[in-house]
């Protein structure tokens, strides 16, 4: 039997560790799952600032490449900058289906972001909230990232969002709406753009950026299990 291939793409400044439930949930049920970590990250500061756009491309593509390579049908998924990517490598290879989680179609500007930490100081101080701890290690990811790997980020959904018109392979989009990274309406126009004869869109109210994660990862996994399932072929 030829195992269906998943390659599956983080977000930026993240690490496949931002999948690792649903990762862990598609490989007990079968599915061959490749995250590749992107250039630049699970390093230094120096190492993301040296990393550039078609890096990540590439990365993505060596990825699918491989997997298509292996046999058997490929199932794209992005999160956040890695859901660009996915849309991006979707328009060039035969994939079996694209998932797109939280689309960076339209990124945080100043003003969520401070709304996003404000909201994590209060619950800082809340039974059962996000501890300092968790507050200062958000404020050091954002506050360390160097500028060229912003620039390079934005490169790369300006490289990306134009390709979308090109996708016509069965299409998934989940996104947050209190998401605190990117505006949800980035996911309502990957919907409207695609080209896919068959598309759905998930919209969870109470989940912010980090979906697979939030109190509706559970819903995440069903959502994205379901739809690989329909598209599941039989050998």
């Amino acid at each position: 039997m030829v195992s269906e291939q998943c390659v599956a793409l983080h977000g930026f400044t993240g690490s496949p560790a931002d999948l690792e439930p649903l990762v862990r949930r598609l490989e007990a049920t079968g599915y061959a799952v490749a995250c590749p970590v992107l250039p630049g990250h699970c390093g230094t500061k120096e190492d993301l600032r040296t990393a550039t756009a078609p890096a990540w491309l590439q990365c993505g593509q060596s990825a699918v490449e491989a997997a298509l390579q292996a046999g058997g049908p490929v199932h794209l998924i992005g999160f956040s900058m890695g859901a660009m990517i996915a849309g991006w490598l979707a328009a060039r290879y035969p994939v079996a289906t694209l998932t797109m989680l939280a689309p960076a179609v339209y990124y945080a500007s100043p003003r969520p972001l401070l709304r996003h930490t404000a909201e994590l100081i209060k619950r800082s101080f809340a039974k059962g909230g996000p501890t300092l701890r968790d507050l200062r290690s958000r404020l050091d990811r954002v506050s360390q990232t160097p500028l060229f790997s912003v620039q390079q980020f934005r490169r790369l959904v300006r490289m990306a969002k134009p390709e979308l018109a090109k996708v016509t392979a069965p299409l998934c989009v989940v996104q947050g709406q209190r998401d605190e990274l990117v505006e949800p309406a980035g996911a309502e126009y990957v919907f409207q753009t695609v080209a896919s004869q068959e598309k759905e869109i998930h919209r969870l109210p109470r989940s912010g950026h980090m979906v697979c994660f939030g109190p509706e990862a559970e819903a995440v996994c069903r959502i994205v299990l379901t739809f690989l399932e329909r598209h599941r072929r039989s050998y």
